[in-house]
């Protein structure tokens, strides 16, 4: 089982560092998307065509390059630009020893003489792939460099070569290894090209078929992240299938078509005589349109109006946010998390349909491509590409979906009462508030924080493109409703430790402001006195378990005279736990203490009479904020003591308590 852990955390680490790559190709689907649009205006051999066309080819012809260095960085311990130059230079040792003239030579060939079979037998081998293209030979580059660094970025050398220590090592290393690398792979390739090229192939032979359940997997595998590894199989030049470089490549596509002899040299789909690449190539790519500038969004309508009356509004608001941005942007992780885990039959019904509608799109050949995702501003860039072909019929095709997923979803939802948002009991669409409240990132990010148990509970913080992506110290300590009450559109749970916080497109912006709380100062933590009255040391107070501090370091209130008490909050925070009685809570601080308030002693007994409680759990609560009020002459009449304690039951998380005149100060 812990096997299995540690594989699917490496597997989401690298699925999160691919996407530094993926990033990237929205320069190249806008450049090409107008530089086609000029050209089919203004002629193919307009300038202002041409340098378009020719900066969208600076990302597409060096794509290998570019996921070495990304991943090189997404994977280092610390993402230090040491990483990411080792990362160029092991692409670069690589490709530059296989070079296919330099093979020749290792092997004593004259590759430009073949003729016949000689020369078939040859390119079989596939060493004309080895170049800045080859997103595999990036891969393999980027995760060494990778690997290299994190292992020897903190190796010291002797006085003599300390110049090279630390992270001056990692490039030198990582070129030598890149070396051993080359060795292996100038006997592995041949094998390895002709094993990919076959599945490539197979894959490709099944048409719609093969389109439809890529599309089924792809969607199955969101809630894990290992999306990307599979969108990384179909999308790019892993395995020769490279929908989206050869779609943005256009007229060069299809000139690669024109002059191909076989079907290693065809960029589409060989027929035995001609290569076929208009209305093949973008197959993995057309379907999701559908999907997601109609279908999502006729699934948010229905969950709008299966909401509870008095939650539509709200529901509506959220819920249509998340469906202009997967129109607009094919943004849909918002949408889909907000009934992936609470109507997980809806879930599959939505992966089934979008294999369906990509299975659809492949048959009729209607093609349309992306550079960051299937929304109306990809399909107006990639319109004018010319291997668009009937690109209309896919807004035809979305009105189709649009109507399927709405009647699917409204029917499922109130056949099978699904608890999709706005029906469930607990409902906690806490991003109004948080828009109101300052900066809205600051105040989503101390949330988040909150949930995942606060910052010392936080071992690694990165993001990708609307995740954050956590490991933590203590599972045990992370609060999945805290989070969902920040505002995220989802918690995942990939692994023990591992937590993923769906946040949204503005997933850099919380992730600033989460990593920047992180590293403010906690060293001491100030907590107000929760009741008028006079601060005094725990241990003088009549409750041995309490003076003892077998609860916990703290300090107590002895509340000043009236008949009315009211108990605020301590400190910032949210409050974790509220006792069935009201005689105590918790509340977790922005930086993971867990404070402990106490009214009374053995109030427990009242079993809740006397007690108002304000707040409930999961509230975020302010400094003096006032949580529970306390009938104190009736309960000072039966001989109750209402002196208020206040502790830190985590006895790790405190080495001293100092106090002050309005409470105390917590030295962590």
């Amino acid at each position: 089982m812990k096997i299995m852990s540690n594989v699917m955390t490496a597997l989401q680490r690298l699925g999160k560092a691919l996407m530094g790559a993926v990033a990237v190709m929205p320069v190249a689907a806008l450049l090409s998307g107008f530089g086609y649009l000029i050209s089919n205006m203004a002629g193919e051999d307009n300038f202002f065509a041409l340098i378009l066309l020719n900066s969208g080819g600076a990302v597409l012809d060096n794509l290998g390059l570019i996921f070495a260095i990304a991943i090189a960085f997404g994977l280092a311990k610390d993402s230090n630009g040491a990483a990411a130059l080792s990362g160029y230079l092991g692409f670069a040792t690589l490709t530059t020893l296989l070079d296919p003239e330099k093979v020749a030579v290792y092997k004593g060939i004259d590759a430009e003489s073949l003729e016949g079979q000689a020369a078939i037998d040859w390119a079989a081998q596939g060493w004309d792939a080895v170049n800045n293209k080859n997103v595999l030979f990036g891969i393999l580059a980027g995760v060494l460099a990778a690997w290299v660094y994190n292992r020897f970025s903190n190796t010291k050398l002797p006085d003599a070569l300390a110049f090279f220590s630390g992270r001056r090592l990692v490039p030198i290393l990582t070129a030598l290894f890149a070396i051993v690398l080359a060795a292996i792979m100038f006997v592995l390739w041949p094998l390895v090209y002709s094993g990919l090229f076959s599945f490539g192939t197979w894959i490709q032979g099944l048409g719609a078929i093969g389109a439809g359940i890529y599309g089924f997997a792809n969607r199955l595998l969101i809630p894990t992240g290992l999306h990307h590894a599979l969108n990384s199989i179909f999308w790019f030049d892993v395995i020769g299938i490279n929908d989206i470089g050869k779609f943005l490549s256009g007229a060069e596509t299809i000139e690669a078509a024109r002059t191909a002899t076989d079907a290693a040299s065809c960029p589409g789909a060989w027929n035995g005589t001609t290569c076929e690449v208009v209305g093949v190539v973008g197959q993995y790519q057309a379907g999701f349109f559908p999907i997601m500038m109609f279908g999502l969004p006729g699934a948010a309508l229905a969950i709008v109006l299966r909401a509870k009356p008095g939650q539509r509004k709200v529901i509506g608001s959220l819920m249509g946010a998340g469906a202009l941005a997967s129109f607009l942007t094919g943004v849909t992780e918002p949408l889909e998390f907000s009934f992936m885990f609470v109507a997980p039959l809806l879930y599959v019904v939505h992966a089934l349909l979008t294999g369906i509608s990509l299975a659809v799109a492949s048959a009729f050949h209607w093609t349309a491509g992306f550079g960051f995702s299937a929304g109306l501003m990809d399909m107006l860039l990639s319109s004018s590409n010319p291997l668009a072909h009937q690109w209309w019929m896919l807004l035809l095709l979305g009105l189709a979906f649009f109507l399927l997923y709405f009647g699917i979803f409204y029917f499922l939802i109130g056949a099978l009462n699904l608890k999709t948002p706005g029906r469930g009991e607990e409902e906690t669409p806490a991003t109004a508030e948080t828009a109101q409240s300052g900066d809205k990132y600051d105040a989503m990010a101390s949330r988040i924080i909150t949930g995942l148990g606060g910052a010392r509970n936080i071992d690694t913080l990165d993001h990708c493109t609307t995740r954050l992506r956590v490991t933590t110290h203590d599972p045990a300590r992370v609060d999945e409703p805290a989070l969902r009450a920040s505002g995220a559109a989802g918690v995942i749970r990939p692994s023990k430790t591992a937590v993923q916080v769906v946040v949204g497109p503005q997933v850099q912006f919380v992730y600033d402001a989460v990593a920047k709380r992180m590293h403010e100062p906690t060293a001491g933590t100030s907590l107000h006195a929760p009741v008028r009255g006079e601060v005094v040391d725990l241990s003088t107070v009549s409750d041995e378990a309490f003076a003892s501090g077998a609860l916990g370091q703290g300090f107590a209130v002895v509340p000043q005279a009236g008949s009315l008490l009211t108990i605020t909050a301590p400190a910032d925070g949210t409050i974790t736990q509220l006792m069935k009685s009201s005689h105590a809570f918790v509340v977790r601080t922005d930086d993971g203490l867990d404070v402990l308030t106490h009214i009374g002693f053995d109030t427990v007994t009242l079993k809740g009479e006397g007690f108002t409680p304000l707040k409930s759990k999961g509230d975020t609560v302010r400094a003096g904020e006032p949580v529970i009020e306390v009938d104190a002459a009736a309960l000072r009449e039966r001989g109750f003591d209402l002196t208020t304690a206040v502790v830190m039951p985590e006895k790790s998380q405190t080495t001293a308590v100092e106090l002050t005149p309005n409470g105390a100060r917590v030295l962590r």
